[in-house]
């Protein structure tokens, strides 16, 4: 009888685990995330889920070509795009990534590779694009005097993927609601629109991602 009971006990036992193995199989643990890993691994990320579980991909001697503000505007093309040479030494353009990490910091792909200022719970970053100046006949560009890029800056969140633009109405409507205590200071800030950057990286300090 007893040895029924044993019996019975270890196959529930085994079966427990297994179920245990099959729930967590493929699911990395924490220090694999990026953004409690100490340091990016160097390579080119294709996806985003390649860049949260910090996995590029691809690897090589990775190769960013900028371009010039006129072939930006003639082209309506990115500012610089991503290049790598294999193996065999030969250099081909990246036509399809998320972005790529250099070993110390994460660049993202969204109008050219824009650098991570932020990773955390929200990443921020900024993006650059130049556009042409308006002339009378639109048919014509002219660069006598080449236009300051356009900055905006964005967030990703790095549980989701979601990227935003960095707004007062997006802090205040998908980003901050989930620190109750952060939007009520936000709310009665009367410099808040100087210092949308400064509660990105306060939400970070006080909220870690929970996979």
């Amino acid at each position: 009888m007893c040895r029924r009971a044993f019996l019975l006990v270890y196959s529930l036992f085994i079966s427990l685990s297994c179920i245990h193995a099959q729930d967590t199989a493929g699911i990395p643990s924490g220090d694999d995330f990026i953004f409690s890993s100490t340091h990016p691994k160097r390579g080119i990320y294709r996806t985003f889920k390649e860049f949260q579980q910090n996995a590029p991909s691809e690897s090589g001697n990775i190769v960013v070509k900028n371009r010039s503000s006129a072939a930006q505007i003639y082209l309506l093309a990115n500012r610089n795009e991503l290049h790598v040479v294999d193996s065999t030494g030969q250099e081909h353009k990246v036509k399809d990534c998320w972005g790529f990490s250099d070993g110390t910091n994460v660049y993202i792909r969204d109008n050219g590779l824009n650098k991570l200022e932020e990773i955390g719970y929200y990443c921020l970053y900024e993006i650059h694009a130049i556009t042409a100046t308006p002339v009378a006949n639109p048919a014509s560009v002219t660069f006598n005097a080449a236009p300051p890029p356009s900055v905006k800056k964005k967030v990703i969140n790095i549980l989701t993927g979601q990227i935003y633009d960095l707004t007062l109405y997006n802090l205040r409507k998908y980003i901050l609601p989930q620190d109750q205590t952060l939007l009520d200071t936000f709310i009665t800030d009367a410099k808040k629109r100087d210092r949308m950057e400064y509660y990105i990286r306060w939400f970070n300090e006080r909220n870690t991602p929970v996979l």
